[in-house]
Order: structure tokens, then sequence, then C-alpha cells
């Protein structure tokens, strides 16, 4: 019990005083810590999967970890990398790890930012961990090949990216395809738009969108070609067949065999009214009949 004392005794000796600068560069490297724990939580993945992942030594990546001493950015990299961490994510990830490695460089100086600065600086980056990644719901919102060409513009510009040339040697689909894509002009393959989708580093959450909104996206409408017009009623009952000419047609009736023929028996145009109604039968005129409707 005395040596408990003892080592007691020395440690609140040893810890800095609340408030001091140099409690204030424990706090944040051990809050930093802190976030990277609950990061490899969420995934589920152990020190030593993190290690052989980023070719990092277990010891290496729990000193990190229990924030005994604060990680660079590449190693801080390498475990967010393993823990499926990416996109937008990372870039809030760097902005946080710029803050908090301000304050591990050097004691507070004056000339450098306040601690007030920092203070607010640290509330913000860390609030913008939680808010949900903007490029993943762009991609869960995508319903067309224009929507679909707007996010790959997008992340290509997020990864630096642009050029089609090395768009092409990173993924390996050609230039032409790659255009008719970011175009909004053909669609995807769910094979090789994963090869693009690699290549841009996307995240495995954005991956899983991205074959998703393929389901969702209609295939290119083709150019509805004219309907034909119904064909002509009138019937030949010599070569018993009928007319196949458009219904709407000037002129005489033609079918498939025989000859062009006008049709007979009409009645007379002159007789309206309950006249020509009440006309018991038809009588043959000499008036030429173009087709139903003339």
């Amino acid at each position: 019990m005395h040596v408990h004392l003892q080592v007691h005794r020395r440690s609140a000796v040893a810890a800095p005083q609340f408030g001091s600068d140099e409690w204030r560069v424990e706090y944040y490297r051990h809050e930093f810590a802190y976030l990277l724990r609950s990061v490899r939580r969420r995934a589920g993945k152990t020190v030593r999967q993190i290690a052989e992942s980023g070719n990092y030594s277990h010891p290496h990546i729990a000193r990190s970890l229990t924030g005994a001493r604060f990680p660079n950015w590449k190693l801080v990299r390498a475990i967010l990398d393993a823990c499926g961490v990416g996109g937008d994510q990372l870039r809030c990830w760097l902005r946080l790890w710029k803050t908090v490695s301000a304050t591990q460089a050097r004691t507070h100086v004056a000339e450098r930012r306040t601690w007030v600065e920092i203070e607010r600086e640290w509330g913000i980056r860390r609030a913008a961990l939680r808010e949900p990644d903007a490029t993943l719901q762009q991609i869960q919102q995508v319903a067309s090949l224009e929507q679909l060409g707007r996010v790959l513009k997008t992340v290509s510009a997020r990864q630096g990216s642009g050029s089609l040339r090395r768009l092409e040697e990173l993924s390996g689909v050609s230039r032409s395809t790659l255009h008719g894509w970011y175009a909004g002009q053909r669609k995807p393959t769910a094979e090789r738009l994963h090869q693009l989708a690699v290549a841009l580093e996307m995240t495995h959450a954005e991956q899983i969108a991205l074959d998703q909104c393929l389901a969702r996206i209609s295939p290119l409408r083709r150019r509805r070609e004219p309907e034909r017009a119904a064909a002509c009623t009138a019937n030949n009952p010599s070569i018993g067949q009928q007319c196949r000419l458009p219904r709407d047609h000037r002129g005489p009736h033609h079918a498939a065999v025989g000859e062009p023929w006008f049709d007979d028996g009409v009645l007379d145009g002159g007789r309206r009214g309950r006249e020509a109604e009440s006309q018991p039968e038809a009588r043959p005129t000499a008036r030429v009949h173009f087709g139903p409707g003339w």
C-alpha cells in the first residue's frame, strides 16, 4: 500500500496543471486518439488488423490509439483507410489533424494562433466529422445518366484526377467511354464502373451506393418511330383482299394482288337528311370514291 501511495504522489506531481499550456497539449492529443479509437470500434477492426493492413508494427499503432504519442498524417491516413474512412470524411480528418498538430509541435507560443482560436477550430472540425457525407448523399440521389456524370466529375475533382488520359491509365477504361459517362450519354456496366471507383479511391459505402444507383437509372430512350397509319377498310370482292394503303388516302384502292379498283354502290352525296337515311338500297353512281372520309 505504501508503494501505491508513492506512485500516486509521483504521478500527481508529474501531471500538468489544469488549464496550462502543457495540459492543453495533452488534452488535444488524447481527444484525437479517442476519436480514432471510436472509428476503429465502429469498423470492428483490431489493432493488429490495422497494423497489418498499413504495414506498421502493432505497438506503433497502439501508442497512437491510446494517446501516448501524436501520429503523423501518414499513420492517421493508414488507420482511417483500414477502417474504411475516405471521401469527404477524410478531408474533415485532415483538417482536424492539422488543428491538433499545431498544438503538439511546441508549447504554446503567443505569436502563433491563440488557444481560443484553436479551441474554436477544434469544435467546428470535430462537429464536421458527425455530418453526413455530402458526396455519398449525392450518389444515393442519382436517378439519371446526367446526374451520374456530375457525381463522377465531383469525385474526380476531389481526388485531383480531372484528366481523362490520367483516369484511363488508372482505371483501364478508355477515354471515349469515360467521356460518354461524364457527359451522361452512356450507361456504364457495374464491372467497369467499379474499376473507375477503385481508381478514384472511393470509399466502400460510396462504391455500394454507386452500384445501387445503376439499378435506378433507366436505359437511354430511343426516338419513337412514327406510328403507321391504319390500313383502309375497303375490300375488293373480286380478289378477296383489303386495300393496303393508309386509311386516309386519295385515289383508287390498291391490294397486294390485282388491279386498282374504285368503290361503287355508294350513296349519292346530293341526298342528305332523312331522305338519304330512308333510302332503302344503295344505288350505283358515277362518282369516284377516294376511300372513307372523302
